[in-house]
């Protein structure tokens, strides 16, 4: 029953989609010809534009993989997902249109339905979510899985799903679990091949996860699954893991690269054109401003406009990072020693105003445009003090795996200054784990809610 159940889940969201987008393309019809102009003779052309749409919206839902896996997505990142399909399809649309079309559909009608459409979308993938989850909860449908293995990994595996109930996951039993099956309240599996257990206790998946000492024992289970109907899990032993492990393979050589961020050429492709129209659009924009900030600079202390110093940004490469002057210049360079604190008398008064509003930072916007650093990633750091670092903190020089930034996920979230290295490595990690276009778009629009003016800012 579950299995049958589960695989409908696709086709019923294939319905509901197709029906909300239905709904909206008829309520927009209706508002933009009816209540707001009385029109007549476009019934049919828009019937069949309606069902056009439909079609582009499946298409464009099923590239964003918006019919798979939706227990384990967060809801958020679906939302997120939802409305950026609905803007490819009505855009399709008007293109498809335009290009192909003699007459031209009414920009109301298509903005109208691009408003309805978000929000019966969202609303139908709501009451979607809280029907699947109700039936997981009244234990109407569950994953019922078998354990392998008594490694830390697969510890972890059951703290996580414990914490997830909704999601509708049993553990029917555990082979070989070394003393700690009683410890998590699950039934211990006496000593069976694991295709005899299958078959007695019918499980959706058997998850195995042995430490890398007793790697022999996870093989010889993972040899009955090409026997076996059910699925199998491996959870690897490999320890630390800090931006994220992907299953790959080599010219039929299966592998697993470990803190190897997933590369997508177009969203890099995207974030790289996003940094050079937006940075050049800055410079443009902000240049009367910086006329203003150089020409204080000059009047109230003595030294160059520009400050530059050495960072480090992908790959260990280092590049001359620019920023406005907020220091006095001394000759003997005590202004270039130190990390710098609060109330810190090396910093002039007008510098003060500068690195507490941001302003200090703005030149950067030609790092960007120039390829050294990204809008969005971790900050970069003096070599210097990266060498101190990564001797005290774990993982610190993963950080460097992603493009340095004018802001990032540790920025926005507080974390700048003379504040604690390892949340920010901690931020910093998330933020690459999780990277995306529209994660560096958040970060965006909360450096611009939240404001540049930051207390750890000194």
């Amino acid at each position: 029953m579950i299995k049958s159940y589960r695989k409908s889940f696709a086709f019923q969201l294939l319905i509901l989609d197709g029906l909300a987008s239905s709904l909206a393309w008829a309520l927009a019809y209706y508002v933009r010809f009816s209540l707001l102009q009385e029109t007549e003779g476009w019934e049919l052309t828009f019937l069949n534009l309606g069902i056009l749409m439909v079609v582009l919206n499946w298409f464009c839902f099923k590239m964003n993989h918006l019919y798979e896996d939706i227990e384990s997505k967060a809801w958020y990142r679906e939302f997120i997902s939802v409305s950026f399909s609905v803007v490819h399809g009505t855009v399709s649309m008007a293109v498809l249109y335009y290009f192909f079309s003699p007459t031209r559909v009414s920009r109301g009608q298509l903005l109208l339905y691009l408003i309805f459409a978000e929000c019966f979308f969202c609303l139908f993938r709501v009451m979607f979510r809280n029907h699947i989850h109700n039936m997981y909860t009244k234990g109407k449908l569950s994953h019922k899985l078998i354990l392998a293995g008594n490694g830390p990994q697969l510890e972890k595996y059951i703290t996580v799903i414990r914490k997830l109930p909704e999601l509708g996951y049993r553990f029917v039993g555990w082979l070989d679990d070394g003393g700690l099956a009683e410890q998590y309240g699950i039934p211990r599996l006496e000593e069976a091949p694991i295709t005899e257990l299958i078959e007695t206790w019918q499980p959706e998946c058997v998850v195995v996860g042995y430490p890398e000492k007793d790697r022999s024992k996870a093989a010889e289970i993972l040899e009955y699954s090409f026997d076996s109907l059910a699925s199998f899990i491996v959870l690897t032993d490999t320890n630390p893991n800090f931006v994220g492990t992907t299953i790959d393979e080599f010219f039929g050589v299966p592998l697993v690269r470990i803190n190897h961020p997933r590369e997508n050429f177009f969203s890099g492709l995207l974030k790289r054109n996003m940094d050079i129209v937006l940075s050049a659009l800055g410079l443009l924009v902000l240049s009367p401003l910086f006329l203003l900030v150089a020409v204080l600079i000059k009047i109230t202390s003595r030294g160059p406009v520009f400050f530059t110093q050495e960072r480090m940004t992908l790959d260990g490469d280092i590049f001359l990072m620019y920023k406005f002057r907020s220091m006095r210049v001394f000759t003997d360079g005590t202004n270039e020693k130190g990390w710098t604190v609060k109330n810190d008398p090396r910093i002039t008064r007008f510098g003060s105003f500068l690195r507490q509003t941001s302003l200090d930072e703005f030149p950067q916007l030609w790092n960007i445009l120039r390829g050294d650093m990204s809008l969005v990633g971790p900050r970069p750091e003096r070599p210097i003090y990266i060498q101190e670092f990564r001797k005290k903190v774990p993982a610190y020089m993963l950080r460097h795996k992603m493009k340095a930034g004018l802001t990032g996920w540790a920025q926005v979230n507080g974390w700048r200054g003379d504040t604690s290295i390892e949340k920010r490595i901690e931020f910093d990690l998330y933020y690459i784990r999780h990277w995306s276009v529209w994660f560096d778009i958040k970060i965006l629009v909360l450096t611009v809610v939240r404001g540049f003016v930051n207390k750890n800012a000194y």
